[in-house]
């Protein structure tokens, strides 16, 4: 059977990931929303969050990048994987990993026990 050509990660990653981008994004840029925050717990500066959210950006598109030459090496929806994993970052890397080699998982590489060598393009 020939492996999926699209998989995503859990929706609650999305929502992890996306919903914390999105709150740094807030409280980075809105000083109303920082200041609010703020009064409730200890927050880094402004500038502070504003740089972890520009290496927030880096981050993604680097990831995407190397999504989408996966995806085309693979011969699999360039633009899908590549829009994935800009959005959600690495369990999009690691759901376009188990894509490709079937049984592949975090910290456990492929073995005759576990994968076929047909698995492997």
């Amino acid at each position: 059977m020939a492996p999926p050509l699209s998989t995503r990660p859990s929706l609650a990653w999305f929502a992890l990931l996306d919903g914390g981008v999105a709150a740094l994004t807030v409280l980075a840029l809105s000083p109303t929303a920082h200041a609010a925050a703020q009064a409730r717990a200890p927050l880094p500066s402004r500038p502070a969050l504003k740089g972890l959210l520009g290496l927030t950006l880096v981050l993604h598109v680097g990831e995407a990048a190397a999504a989408r030459r996966t995806a085309a090496r693979h011969g699999l929806p360039v633009a899908y994987w590549t829009r994935q994993t800009f959005v959600v970052g690495f369990p999009s890397l690691l759901a376009l990993r188990r894509t490709i080699r079937p049984g592949w998982a975090i910290g456990r590489r492929p073995t005759a026990t576990n994968v076929t060598s047909a698995s492997y393009p």
